[in-house]
């Protein structure tokens, strides 16, 4: 008991030591120890694109070794993953001590782990299995069936799902006390998860960049996991989204119908379809609207992109939108990404008509 009182006492040091105080109550507590590690700026397409490079800081919160196993098969597969505390503290629920008590307590662990502001964690390096996925099957890999730790890199991102994907975790009040700007995923998550990405990529060339090796735990597991869930803009790491996934969209202070349409590049009268309402309702703050994809059933079909086109070396948005004749935003809307975004070599982008 004096050893665990001893060991807890230190884990709280190492988390706690180097945080600063922020009056935002939803801001992520940072953990000491940071690591910087030069990443190449692959996903930063310019002139001098080659050598510029990006400080990624990843912060070491290693956990103990019990908490993973030595790796003896290749990987190929990375699967993206959600947590939160919110079910326990819905109005600090990214605090990182939090989280990191969650794998102690439940002998659970993930290689990676990004925070709202798009700081990275590493919890267990890349030669270990770490115990993120549990029970599950690919019905393309037939053999990974209950094995997928085996074959992984586990990233856990902090973020809150839709009430109905969180109420096997919290009661519906608790969710119903979250900041909705707790809820779904940030920008500079999405950044952040691009970059680690992209160097995952690199190591391992047996992790095809495609969603049969990317995955989601709700599609190895969809009978007991909802992570990422509906709010997980594949679009933001370079996948298409396919048919048959419907996007969830949290309405925020002064949007409008048309708003969301347009970021989503989609229609007013496909999103009022698709939610059985009235156009001309109010929307309020913190409603959840289905923002269908091309096959949402009842629903109009959204104008069809005759052009792709594949980014190259020293290619920017605005270079792109002038060579199609067409603008930076109208890209970005067809592409569900942010015009600030950097591209990545090879990244496949829709030009609208």
């Amino acid at each position: 008991m004096q050893k665990k009182a001893i060991f807890l006492f230190a884990l709280g040091w190492v988390l706690l030591s180097g945080c600063t105080v922020n009056n935002n109550p939803h801001t992520n507590n940072d953990l000491d120890g940071t690591i910087t590690n030069d990443i190449q700026q692959s996903s930063h397409v310019g002139d001098n694109a080659s050598n510029q490079k990006r400080d990624v800081p990843i912060t070491d919160a290693t956990l103990p070794s019990q908490n993973s196993k030595t790796r003896t098969e290749k990987v190929t597969h990375v699967m993206i993953h959600f947590i939160s505390n919110a079910g326990v503290k819905p109005n600090d629920p990214y605090n990182a001590k939090d989280v990191y008590r969650i794998f102690l307590d439940y002998g659970l662990s993930a290689h990676y782990m990004i925070g709202r502001d798009g700081e990275i964690y590493q919890l267990v390096d890349e030669s270990r299995v770490a115990f993120h996925s549990g029970k599950g099957n690919l019905p393309e890999f037939p053999t990974y069936q209950n094995k997928m730790n085996e074959y992984s890199i586990g990233i856990e991102l902090l973020a809150v799902g839709t009430r109905d994907e969180m109420l096997s975790m919290m009661s519906g009040k608790t969710y119903d006390s979250i900041n909705p700007s707790d809820i779904g995923y940030t920008d500079a998550q999405y950044r952040s998860l691009n970059l680690l990405l992209e160097t995952i990529f690199d190591r391992y060339p047996s992790v095809l960049r495609n969603r049969k090796h990317v995955v989601g735990h709700d599609e190895y597991a969809p009978e007991r996991k909802t992570d990422p869930g509906s709010l997980f803009d594949w679009s933001r790491i370079r996948f298409k989204q396919t048919n048959d996934e419907k996007r969830m969209h949290v309405v925020e202070q002064g949007e409008s119908l048309w708003f969301i349409a347009q970021k989503y590049g989609t229609t007013v009268d496909t999103i009022v379809a698709a939610n059985g309402i009235d156009p001309n309702d109010y929307i309020w703050v913190g409603q959840e609207l289905i923002i269908p994809g091309k096959e949402g059933a009842g629903t109009e079909q959204p104008k069809e992109r005759s052009q792709s086109h594949v980014v190259e070396q020293g290619d920017s948005l605005w270079f792109i939108a002038q060579k199609y004749g067409t603008t930076i935003d109208a890209i970005a809307a067809a592409n569900g990404i942010d015009p600030n975004d950097y591209l990545l070599v090879g990244q496949e982008l829709v030009i609208p008509e």
